[in-house]
C-alpha cells in the first residue's frame, strides 16, 4: 500500500454530502451482509441460544443472540501481540470493521475512528477481581487497562488496524451505536477528515444479562425453541433477548468516494437527538422521540411527506413499542409510514443497533425493499390503525429514519437516504 500521510486538521467547512462507502454486519444472523439481507428481506429468522451460564446462576431469561462465529486472533486479522488487548467486543468490532473496509476499499491508516460499546470489557474487570481475590495485586495481567478503559473499542481499533486520525468511544446506552456514526460525521462535515470509521459492538456477559433480567425488561417466557421470542409491537411482548452484535460503516465525503471510483451505499442526511429531561431513567417518552425525529428531518432539511420508512427502535417491551409509535405519529404529521422493528431478528444488541439497524435501513433503500415486522401477530390493539409492516414489501423510496433510544433518555434519529440522493 502506498504510503499515507499523517493526519492533520482541515479548516473549512466541507459542503460535500456525507455517503457511507462501507458496512459490516456481526450478530447472531452471522457475517454475511448478503444472506443476512436476504433472511430480512423474506422475514426469515431464526431461534435463540440456550445460555447455560445465565441459567446456572438462575437468571429468568436464559437465551441469547450469539454471535456464531470464530473470533480469534486469526479469525479477525490480529497479531499474537495486537490480541492480547482485544476483549470480546472489541474483536467483533474489528471483524465488523474488516467488512466494512474491504467493501469500501478506504485506506484504514487515514480514517478517524469512532467506534464504541455499552462497557469496557466487563470479562476483564472479573478476572481482576478474581486475581485480587485469589492471588493478589502481583497476579494482575499487565494487558488490563486496555481492556477495561471505556475507549477500549476505538483505541484497539486504531491500534489494529494503524489509523492516524481522531479516535474515541461514545457511549449512550442503546443509543450508543448512532451517536459514534453521527459523530463521526460530524467530523468529516466539519472538515476535520475526509472519511471516518464508526459504529457500536456489544456482546455477551452474565453480569451485564442478570442486571437487565432483575429489571424484567427482558422476555422471561420463552426458551431458545421459540422463533416468537423477540416479537415488537405483539400484544403478547414480553420483554427484549438481549443479542451480541457489531456494526461498521466507513462515511466519506462525496467527492472524496467518487474521486477513488467507491461504491457509494447510502447517504447520511442528517441526524437528530434529544433527551428525556423530565421522564424516568428507564421509562421511554414520547416527547423525547419525536423531538429527536423532528431535530432531524430540520437537519436533513426534509420534508416529512418525503420520509418512506421507518426503523424503529421497537425492542419488543410493553411500554416501549407503543410510546415510539406514538412519537412516530405525532412527529410526521399523522401520516401511516411504513414502518418495522428489525429487532424480531436480531434480538437487541445495545450499543451495537444503531449502526446494525442503520445498515439494515439503508439496504432496504438501495434494494427497494422493506423488511417485516415480524412475529407481530396478534398484533398490539393500539395499533390495529397504525400498523407495522407485516409481511415483506417491495419498496420505492428515497429516504427513511432510523430510531434508537436509550436509558437516561438519551434519543438519536438517523436520516438515511438512496445513493442517488446524494447529488
Amino acid at each position: 500500500m502506498a504510503p499515507v500521510a499523517p493526519f492533520s486538521y482541515r479548516t473549512g467547512p466541507m459542503t460535500d454530502p456525507i455517503v457511507i462507502t462501507g458496512a459490516g454486519v456481526c450478530c447472531n444472523m452471522g457475517d454475511d451482509l448478503d444472506q443476512i439481507e436476504a433472511d430480512l428481506r423474506a422475514g426469515r429468522n431464526r431461534t435463540f441460544d440456550y445460555w447455560e451460564e445465565v441459567a446456572e446462576v438462575g437468571a429468568a431469561c436464559k437465551i441469547i443472540g450469539k454471535y456464531p462465529n470464530a473470533l480469534d486472533d486469526e479469525a479477525i486479522g490480529a497479531t499474537r501481540a495486537q490480541g492480547r488487548f482485544l476483549g470480546r467486543a472489541a474483536r467483533l468490532a474489528l471483524k465488523a470493521s474488516r467488512a466494512a473496509l474491504q467493501r469500501s476499499g478506504a485506506d484504514p491508516r487515514g480514517l478517524a475512528v469512532v467506534f464504541g460499546s455499552g462497557t469496557g470489557d466487563v470479562a476483564t474487570h472479573v478476572e481482576v477481581a478474581s486475581k485480587l481475590a485469589t492471588s493478589g495485586a502481583r497476579r494482575v495481567p499487565t494487558t488490563v487497562i486496555p481492556k477495561l478503559m471505556s475507549s477500549t473499542v476505538s483505541a484497539n481499533l486504531v491500534n489494529v488496524l494503524g489509523s492516524t486520525g481522531p479516535s474515541f468511544s461514545a457511549a449512550a446506552a442503546c443509543a450508543g451505536g448512532a451517536y459514534n456514526i453521527l459523530l463521526a460525521a460530524e467530523l468529516v462535515r466539519a472538515g476535520h477528515v475526509d472519511a471516518a470509521l464508526a459504529g457500536g459492538s456489544e456482546v455477551g456477559d452474565v453480569h451485564f444479562h442478570v442486571g437487565f433480567d432483575s429489571m424484567r425488561a427482558y422476555n422471561r417466557e420463552d426458551d431458545q425453541t421459540s422463533l416468537r421470542a423477540s416479537r415488537p409491537y405483539a400484544a403478547d411482548r414480553a420483554g427484549f433477548v438481549f443479542g451480541e452484535g457489531a456494526g461498521a460503516v466507513v462515511l466519506e465525503r462525496r467527492s472524496v468516494a467518487e474521486a477513488r471510483g467507491a461504491p457509494i451505499l447510502g447517504v447520511l442526511h442528517g441526524w437528530g437527538m434529544s433527551s428525556n429531561g423530565d421522564g424516568e431513567m428507564v421509562a421511554p417518552a414520547s416527547n423525547g422521540a419525536r423531538d429527536a425525529m423532528r431535530s432531524a428531518l430540520r437537519h436533513a432539511n426534509l420534508d416529512p411527506e418525503r420520509v418512506g420508512y421507518v426503523n424503529t427502535h421497537g425492542t419488543s417491551t410493553p411500554l416501549g413499542d407503543a410510546v415510539e409509535v406514538r412519537a412516530i405519529r405525532d412527529a410526521l404529521g399523522g401520516r401511516h409510514v411504513p414502518y418495522g422493528s428489525t429487532k424480531a431478528f436480531t434480538g437487541h444488541t445495545i450499543s451495537a443497533a444503531g449502526a446494525i439497524e442503520a445498515i439494515f435501513t439503508m439496504d432496504m433503500l438501495r434494494g427497494g425493499w422493506l423488511a417485516p415486522s415480524i412475529n407481530a401477530d396478534p398484533l398490539d390493539p393500539e395499533l390495529r390503525d397504525y400498523p407495522p409492516i407485516l409481511v415483506p414489501q417491495v419498496g420505492d423510496f428515497e429516504f427513511a429514519l432510523s430510531n434508537s433510544f436509550g436509558f437516561g433518555g438519551t434519543n438519536v434519529t438517523l436520516v438515511l437516504g438512496r445513493p442517488d440522493t446524494a447529488g
